[in-house]
């Protein structure tokens, strides 16, 4: 038993320092992800409110407008990684790992008096005293003297003798129960740790997959970062002009082919905009979208064009 107990707490110690270790991981890469979604969020929120907003208030005066404007994108969406909550993890009521790593027992001494109480009374219910007469007729002193010496004589001794009996059996019942309570307390708590160990190790390749995956997602980051602020640049720089189109002329009709290609640039742009504000980096098993890759490429090819174009 002693051994299974060695076995049970250096286990548990173990743990202790494995699991301390996997937090600090865990809370490192939630660090790093609440860092990237701050950026990106104030990215969309930029572009948002000096870009999107100020070109679709002008946008709306237009009449007889042949191009859609894509929806209202939703800036507060989630679009990046959120950092992980830290798991709970729960010590079994029958077992806990104290300071140092102590154990606490809680052991029914009763079982020890249960078992002389046992035993002086199966004696007095069937055997019979010195004189032959059934101990279960006699009461008081006599019934409990005629009790302690029938195990004085059963262990080849005087009535002090069958009291000294009935003594050890109490003693050693009650030995013997924390004996067995300490066994099972041990391998309780042997078990629960083994099985604590089996969830930091899946915790463990979790975290090591987002160790990995983790310079990835960063890079994924900054580029969507960087065509936002592009897309946010590029709308602005043509927001003047934009507006002083609209200003001298709100109808679409009578707009020329240069006038109608502004006008679809700027809508082009803007669809871009929403494009990326809405894309996920991560999918529902936070591993970095394939989505999240065409969308840059497609935007920074889209903006080099609309850079040649004009």
């Amino acid at each position: 038993m002693d051994i299974d107990l060695v076995d049970a707490v250096r286990l548990a110690n173990t743990n202790r320092q494995r699991r301390k270790r996997l937090l600090e991981c865990e809370q490192e890469l939630d660090r790093r992800a609440a860092e990237d979604n701050a950026a990106l969020r104030k990215a969309r929120q930029k572009l948002y409110d000096e870009a999107l907003v100020p070109f679709r208030e002008v946008y709306q005066r237009l009449q007889h407008v042949e191009l859609a404007v894509v929806e209202r994108p939703t800036v507060g969406d989630k679009a990046g990684t959120e950092p992980r909550q830290p798991r709970k993890i729960t010590v079994p009521p029958a077992v806990r790992v104290l300071a140092g790593g102590a154990l606490l027992f809680a052991v029914p001494l009763v079982v020890g008096h249960a078992a002389k109480a046992g035993s002086y009374r199966a004696v007095r219910t069937f055997a019979s005293a010195s004189t032959g007469r059934a101990i279960k007729t006699l009461h008081g002193a006599a019934a409990r003297n005629a009790t302690e010496a029938w195990f004085g004589r059963a262990g080849g001794g005087g009535k002090a003798a069958g009291k000294g009996l009935l003594d050890k059996i109490e003693k050693t019942s009650a030995s013997f129960t924390r004996e067995v309570i300490a066994k099972w307390q041990a391998q309780e708590l042997e078990d629960s740790q083994q099985k604590k160990a089996r969830d930091l190790e899946r915790r463990e390749a979790e975290t090591r997959m987002r160790q990995e995956e983790a310079p990835a997602l960063h890079e994924r980051s900054k580029d969507m970062q960087r065509v936002l602020q592009d897309l946010r640049s590029e709308l602005v720089r043509r927001l003047p002009s934009f507006t002083t189109l609209v200003e001298a002329c709100d109808d679409f009709a009578r707009y020329n082919s240069r006038q109608r290609a502004e006008v679809a640039a700027a809508v082009d742009l803007d669809g871009l905009a929403v494009m990326v504000m809405n894309c996920p980096i991560t999918d529902a098993d936070e591993r970095l979208t394939e989505e999240s890759g065409r969308v840059v490429a497609d935007v920074e090819a889209r903006l080099r064009a609309m850079e040649t174009e004009s």
